[in-house]
Order: C-alpha cells, then sequence, then structure tokens
C-alpha cells in the first residue's frame, strides 16, 4: 500500500516536469496582437475636418518595429479599438442662394434677360391758344414753332390746334412729324403730337374718346422707336374740360388712366403730357393708379412735386427719369400763349421686348 502511494507521487511529478519542459521548449509566451486598420486620406465630412495616417504612413511605421512585433493573428477574438481622429468643426456659412434660371436658347429669350440701352431726350408741352380764343393764330403758331425748334426740344405735346395752325406748325417744323394732323378728323386737330424724324420712328397710332367741353374728342397717343437704340415708348397727349366741369374731368381721367394701364401692360414706358386744367388733382389721382412721377419731382407719395405747380402736366412711367424741369415764359411764349412752356429732359432705359 505504501508502495502503491509512492509511485502515484512519482507520476504526478514526472507529468508536471514534462509539462514545464514543453512549454519552455515551445515558447508559448504571451505574443502582442495587432489588427490592421485601414486608414484613408483626409476626407471633409458635412463641413468637418477627419483625419488620420495614410496606408503609406502606416507601411512606414510598421518597417521601423521589430519582425516580432509585425505578425498578425487571423481569426484573432481580441481587437483593440483603434483612437478616435481627430476633427475640427467649422462654423457654418449662409445658407445657398439657388441659381439664377439659365435663359431659354433664341433671340427672344435673349432680349428678355436685359433691358434695352437708356436715351435721353427733350420733352415739352405747350398749349398753343388755339386761333378761335385770340387773334392771330397764324402768326402765333408760327412762334411756337420757332420756340420749339429754339429751346431744342425733340418731342412735343400741343393742345388747342386748329386748322389754320396745323399747316403753320407743318410748314416750319422741317423734318418733324406731327400726328394726327386730320387723320381723326375735325376734332382730332385740337391735339397733336411732334416729334424730329432723326431721332424717332413712329411704330404704332391709336387714341381714346373722352368728354371735353361738353363735345366728344379723341386723346391721341403714338408709340414711338428711338432710332439709335431701338427703345419703344408710348406717348399720350391730352386736354381735360375746363371751369367747373368736374364730372367730366373726372370721367376723362378715370379713362386716361385706365389707358395707361393698357400700355403699361405692354411692358414699354408711358408719357403723358397735356392741359389737366388741374393743378394737383389729376396729378395724384394718375401717379396713385399707375405710379407715373412728374418731371417737376412729383411721385405717388409726394404727387403734388416742386412748385410752380401748373395746369400742364409731363408724366411718365416705366424705366422714366426726369431731369431739369422749366417752367418757361421767356419771349416769344408769353406773347404767343396764356400758357407756359413746359419742358424738361428725360432720360428712358425701356424694358426690352422679345421679337419672334
Amino acid at each position: 500500500m505504501r508502495r502503491r502511494s509512492t509511485s502515484l507521487v512519482t507520476l504526478g511529478v514526472a507529468v508536471l516536469l514534462t509539462g514545464l519542459a514543453v512549454v519552455a521548449g515551445l515558447g508559448l509566451a504571451p505574443r502582442e496582437v495587432r489588427v490592421p486598420i485601414a486608414v484613408g486620406a483626409p476626407t471633409e465630412v458635412s463641413g468637418a475636418r477627419v483625419s488620420g495616417r495614410t496606408d503609406q504612413e502606416a507601411s512606414r511605421s510598421a518597417d521601423r518595429e521589430p519582425e516580432a512585433s509585425r505578425s498578425r493573428v487571423e481569426g484573432a477574438s481580441l481587437l483593440i479599438p483603434p483612437r478616435p481622429p481627430a476633427y475640427r468643426l467649422h462654423r457654418a456659412g449662409a445658407p445657398l442662394e439657388r441659381a439664377p434660371r439659365a435663359p431659354a436658347a433664341g433671340r427672344a429669350a435673349t432680349a428678355e434677360a436685359a433691358p434695352g440701352a437708356p436715351f435721353t431726350f427733350q420733352v415739352g408741352t405747350l398749349n398753343v391758344q388755339g386761333s378761335q380764343h385770340r387773334a392771330n393764330g397764324t402768326g402765333r403758331a408760327a412762334l411756337h414753332a420757332s420756340t420749339v425748334l429754339g429751346r431744342g426740344v425733340d418731342l412735343v405735346g400741343l393742345q388747342e390746334v386748329q386748322d389754320d395752325q396745323l399747316a403753320v406748325l407743318q410748314a416750319r417744323l422741317p423734318g418733324w412729324t406731327i400726328w394726327p394732323g386730320r387723320a381723326l378728323g375735325n376734332q382730332g386737330v385740337r391735339l397733336q403730337i411732334g416729334w424730329r424724324n432723326d431721332l424717332f420712328e413712329l411704330a404704332d397710332t391709336g387714341s381714346i374718346i373722352t368728354t371735353f367741353d361738353h363735345q366728344q374728342r379723341p386723346i391721341p397717343y403714338v408709340l414711338l422707336r428711338e432710332r439709335a437704340t431701338g427703345g419703344e415708348f408710348w406717348v399720350i397727349d391730352l386736354h381735360n374740360s375746363p371751369r367747373d366741369q368736374e364730372a367730366d374731368r373726372d370721367a376723362a381721367t378715370g379713362a386716361q388712366i385706365a389707358l395707361v394701364q393698357r400700355l403699361q401692360a405692354t411692358g414699354r414706358p408711358v408719357l403723358l403730357m397735356g392741359d389737366t386744367n388741374e393743378k394737383t388733382e389729376f396729378g395724384c389721382r394718375v401717379s396713385a393708379a399707375t405710379g407715373m412721377v412728374g418731371s417737376n419731382g412729383a411721385t405717388p407719395s409726394a404727387c403734388v412735386g416742386a412748385g410752380p405747380i401748373k395746369i400742364d402736366k409731363i408724366m411718365g412711367v416705366g424705366g422714366v427719369v426726369f431731369g431739369g424741369h422749366v417752367v418757361d415764359y421767356g419771349a416769344p411764349v408769353r406773347a404767343a400763349t396764356d400758357h407756359a412752356f413746359v419742358r424738361a429732359t428725360v432720360t428712358i432705359t425701356p424694358a426690352a421686348i422679345p421679337t419672334d
């Protein structure tokens, strides 16, 4: 019994010594496990810059380490997580704006993309005081023609013109067109629009009917084209009822506002001139309804403008800028009429109208 116990102890010691020898011989000491982490180039992610080592940098680093430490273990159960990469936050910029839509191909699209070239000229309005109101109508008409030429006016609206005076004006203004002439009948002679042919050409005409001093009379308007730039604009010449005929003035003003609005809808600038027989009401009402400004500085928010305030008006809308407003009573104006010759410089920048 004692001999069996000794044998068992001897056998256990032998097994233990054999195991230690195997461990020492095989060198099964714990080794470091490295798991390769693929790192790309620095990348922009939602405004934050993420950086890390490139594959080339990782390779150079591994080359500097001992050979034993570069061993790889496939399917290792122990993974060491990488250090989070450095990053920077950037403050957000301004919101992106919608890019302008590119115009469609073709000449019409090009014309819509930009306004026409501006042009500047002199405009005036003059009540000639008709022959039925005062003697020497033809002689006074000759003075009016010399006034228009002498003041350097390029476009004029005339009121109270009579047949005999029309003939003188046509003869004394060479190189000018005067419309409607006699095209709108006897009542249509009373209002005329004149312009220099070397500056403007006629593109269209029209008229509306309003009541003037208990008579039905046409209000003429024309579409002119500036020759150098091709810019087009409308011109209206008017004369509203005098004295206590307020109802007829109001009705005529309403019709003239509707005309301005209709011409505005074509996309072209509109000039209006004439004898309104009202110092403030006409200008304020028209300006409020159409956005027109006056040659004397009147605007929709300050509709009277600078004095002296006259019943003779020049107004415009749609790329129209006035300057140099003058109320002219100088010779020979005072000798030829009971009105001032109201005139101004105007610059028009028309919106380009596409042509098919």
